[in-house]
């Protein structure tokens, strides 16, 4: 399907953002369409770095777009990108799931229809199996749930409702139409790193639900950039400040301590490229710089 066609309108839209080989969308594409019943569409959006990716694509999953943006702006972008060309197309939901994610069993299905009988929790997450860890929610630093007060909520068995600390993982995050008026779209200015966070911290702001449900998928994590690489450690270093300046912009010297903090880390990693990287992280983060690093 090419862009200026429009998703299939009624049914859920899975979106994809892409970078690097094809091999790993394909697998997922291959994935949703063998393993998941509730009917869907799909969305990727192609950050690159090669061209050619719809042809690459070819038959894996029979509702299929594909929306190219070879500047590679971000995962907060892309997902955006492809939400609003779901959300246009009449789909009353979106699954945001990473492109290296796979489905054990049928997912969407039992995602969605939570989704729909609980309208009013904003966010919805599944568990994600990394070899032998099973991860659920990411525990975020205290200043994070700063000022936020949640409600508890009457919720499906096997499901939990994430504190004002707790965030979940952008690789499996699904939402309805309404949930996306309210919250707004992906903060665009973290990339790589902290997006989830800051998504969530919006629907927290808002005092809206966030739940974990017993659900899963496979997803290894740390496949496009590696961990404790010196991209990770500048983007994840930058981003958090960014995230604490945006909701504590007077809290100078506690972003000091934050960033002290972040340093010795790597410090006791032992590697100096890592400590290097996570300076230019605070640096820039300093510096207000949203934008790429062309060292990273």
């Amino acid at each position: 399907m090419h862009e200026n066609q429009a998703p299939d309108a009624l049914v859920p839209a899975v979106v994809l953002v892409h970078f690097g080989p094809p091999e790993l969308t394909r697998r997922c594409l291959e994935s949703l369409r063998d393993d998941e019943t509730e009917p869907h569409a799909v969305i990727v959006v192609d950050h690159g770095p090669e061209p050619g990716l719809g042809s690459s694509l070819e038959g894996a999953h029979p509702r299929l777009t594909v929306l190219d943006d070879f500047s590679n702006p971000g995962f907060g972008c892309g997902c955006n990108r492809g939400a609003q060309h779901a959300f246009a197309g009449g789909a009353p939901a979106v699954w945001f799931l990473n492109n290296d994610a796979v489905l054990e069993c049928p997912t969407l299905e039992p995602l969605f229809r939570m989704a729909e009988a609980n309208p009013q929790v904003a966010l919805w997450g599944t568990h994600q199996i990394n070899g032998s860890r099973r991860q659920g929610a990411d525990r975020m630093d205290g200043w994070y749930c700063r000022g936020v007060h949640s409600s508890p909520v009457s919720l499906p068995q096997g499901c939990r409702q994430l504190g004002p600390r707790e965030s979940l993982s952008g690789a499996s995050i699904l939402l309805l139409r309404q949930a996306w008026d309210r919250i707004g779209p992906w903060p665009t200015k973290y990339f790589l790193y902290w997006e989830d966070a800051a998504l969530c911290r919006k629907a927290h702001a808002l005092g809206l639900p966030i739940v974990l449900t017993q659900l899963q998928i496979l997803h290894r994590s740390a496949r496009t950039v590696g961990k404790r690489s010196p991209l990770q450690a500048f983007y994840s270093a930058r981003n958090r400040l960014l995230l604490h300046r945006e909701l504590y912009p007077e809290g100078g010297f506690e972003r000091f301590w934050i960033a002290l903090y972040v340093l010795q880390m790597r410090v006791f990693q032992g590697r100096l490229r890592l400590v290097r990287a996570a300076w230019h992280g605070i640096w820039a983060a300093h510096r207000l710089e949203t934008k790429r690093d062309p060292r990273y």
